[in-house]
């Protein structure tokens, strides 16, 4: 049927690589001609201020035999084809045409207008140009800028992730330096333990022996007490018999006792002074002993410690009163052996010394001599009892600064449980960071398959898409196509008397292997001139209706919320569903990119096999 077309209406929509209206580009459009096999420009140069083209092209009724592209084109149209058009850049003046699309939809209104709507473009980077034979492809209708962010944003992604993998690393590092340490410190603080425990093993011996020397010397003081006892009674008697005699004999027997007696006392005085300086000797070397010893010793050694130093102070004192009961014994002994020498001595002797005076001033001389000897030697042992109690006062300090030491002691044993702690909290946190990062790791290892996916299909897509025949169509497409025609003029003849039958059509196409399955290249009559015979098909199509009608299988959909586009496209697969993905900018935290978090129909509905489902994923907002 010849259609009378007067004006075509070019509408069109380009974009730059960062989807804004684009700007300062000239383009133009051209018609291709089957009879020469070229391109003709069929509009002048078309400035885009905001991206938008829109221009109305005249078909006059006579037109000039200069102008025979608009001829031509008002040709095909009447003839009821379609003209093939494109839109070119001719702002940079290249070796080949840049061309921009060359994919339309045209639409009649009425009968004198034809709109070729080319929808949307969006410029490519100069990187990502495709060239072919005759032309170069500079734009494409996917936005390829949603690609490139989805893109940008796994990177990102994947930056920030191995930038928390090595820290997390040299946390990891740091807290193992930190556990060879507290286990370094762990180890001296048992081996002081085990260095204490064999000291407080060695002092329980020395206890269990100095315990054992008190009860020897307790038995020996009182087998002293007992002898002293017996010379003091025998001491008594002697005295007793030396005043009988005395008054028999005279005063100089009398002096003479006294200095013997005396002589005795300041030897026994100058063996005390020897004594004592021996013990403070022994004191001073067992203060310095004491000292080099609490320095070293821990809290649980104190009341030990403090048991051993009574014990040896009761040690001491035992031993100092055995002393003295064993010098007061001799000295006992020795004055009773001398009495008895005088007795015997006045028994024979009867006659009084004529120096007799004389005598006496030299011994009351050595009396005041001996007296004043008695009394440095009593200060001497002022000065030494002195020295011990600033011995014990000093002895009371270091308990003190071992006290301290222990309280030190268990604040580090403190310290290092809280360590411990820590140490544990780290490597329950490194864990579960680690098994994020395995969840993200396995999560952007899914998102780069589907992009080289989704890159594959885009590039397969674009390689179709730019093709010198524009009329192609998948064979499912063909065929729903006409078999919805043939349904609807069915259904137009239910009021008449006439049905349809059987329908058969006889195509002549051209058949390749396309994206989606098999394509179909529709011809008309000048286009078949130009296409080898021997690549021409001959396609037999019978439609023959029926009686019967299918029975759709009904079932319920699956729940694939949370899921990646590839897990919902494989629960889809399983279940007879096709897919419409959607992804959509959301600022919900608890979503992960490419996860689903709407989906219909809903979980549980109803549904049939085949049906379409819609699934929106989420993305971040750029």
């Amino acid at each position: 049927m010849a259609i009378n077309i007067q004006n075509i209406q070019f509408q069109h929509l380009l974009f730059d690589v960062t989807n804004k209206p684009a700007k300062g580009i000239k383009v133009q459009v051209q018609f291709y001609n089957v009879l020469t096999k070229s391109w003709l420009s069929l509009t002048d140069s078309l400035a885009l201020s905001t991206g938008k083209l829109s221009y109305k092209l005249t078909i006059p009724t006579r037109i000039s035999t200069k102008n025979q592209t608009v001829r031509v084109v008002r040709e095909v149209i009447k003839s009821g084809g379609t003209p093939s058009f494109r839109i070119i850049n001719v702002t940079n003046s290249g070796a080949l045409p840049e061309v921009i699309t060359t994919a339309f939809d045209a639409i009649v209104e009425g009968d004198t207008k034809l709109t070729i709507d080319f929808g949307k473009s969006w410029l490519l980077d100069p990187e990502r140009y495709i060239t072919k034979d005759d032309h170069i492809v500079t734009a494409s209708q996917i936005p390829m800028f949603e690609f490139a962010n989805e893109i940008r944003a796994i990177k990102e992604v994947n930056d920030t992730t191995i930038a928390q993998v090595s820290g997390l690393n040299a946390t990891i590092v740091s807290l193992s330096d930190e556990r060879e340490l507290l286990q370094t410190q762990l180890s001296t603080v048992q081996s002081n333990f085990q260095t204490n425990a064999q000291e407080l093993s060695d002092l329980n011996a020395s206890l269990q022996t100095v315990t054992a020397n008190l009860a020897s010397e307790r038995t020996l003081r009182e087998t002293l007490e007992t002898d002293k006892t017996n010379l003091e009674v025998e001491l008594a008697t002697q005295r007793e018999q030396m005043e009988t005699m005395t008054s028999s004999t005279g005063d100089i027997f009398a002096v003479e006792m006294e200095r013997d007696s005396a002589i005795a006392q300041v030897s026994r005085l100058n063996d005390a002074v020897a004594s004592l300086s021996n013990e403070r000797e022994i004191l001073q070397s067992q203060l310095l002993t004491v000292q080099n010893d609490f320095e070293t010793k821990e809290q649980e050694l104190a009341e030990l410690n403090t048991n051993l130093k009574s014990v040896k102070t009761n040690l001491q004192t035992e031993r100092a009163l055995r002393e003295t009961l064993q010098t007061e014994k001799t000295s006992l002994e020795t004055l009773v052996a001398t009495q008895r020498e005088q007795i015997e001595t006045m028994q024979v002797v009867n006659v009084a010394d004529s120096n007799f005076e004389v005598l006496y001033n030299g011994l009351q001389q050595e009396v005041a001599d001996i007296t004043l000897v008695k009394d440095n030697l009593q200060q001497q042992v002022i000065d030494i009892t002195l020295v011990k109690d600033n011995l014990q006062q000093q002895v009371i300090a270091v308990t003190t600064e071992r006290d301290n030491l222990s309280q030190e002691k268990v604040a580090f044993q403190t310290t290092i449980s809280q360590l411990q702690t820590s140490v544990q909290q780290e490597k329950a946190l490194v864990t579960a960071k680690n098994i994020e990062l395995q969840q993200k790791q396995t999560l952007v290892d899914s998102l780069q398959r589907e992009t080289a996916t989704l890159q594959e299909e885009l590039e397969e897509a674009r390689d179709f898409t730019v093709t010198d025949h524009p009329n192609k169509l998948t064979a499912s497409k063909v065929y729903s196509s006409i078999v919805n025609d043939v349904v609807k003029a069915d259904a137009e003849l239910v009021n008449s008397k006439y049905k349809l039958a059987n329908v058969s059509l006889n195509l002549k196409t051209t058949v390749e292997k396309g994206p989606d399955g098999t394509v179909f290249g529709l011809l008309d009559y000048e286009s078949a001139k130009d296409v080898n015979s021997a690549a021409i098909s001959d396609i037999s199509i019978d439609i023959v209706p029926t009686n019967t009608s299918s029975t759709t299988v009904e079932q319920k959909m699956p729940n694939i919320l949370g899921l990646t586009e590839t897990a919902v496209r494989k629960v889809l697969g399983n279940n007879g569903l096709k897919l419409d993905a959607v992804y959509h900018p959301t600022k919900d935290d608890k979503l992960i990119e490419g996860q689903s978090f709407k989906q219909s129909p809903a979980p549980d509905a109803t549904i049939v096999e085949g049906q379409e489902v819609i699934v929106i994923f989420a993305k971040p907002i750029n």
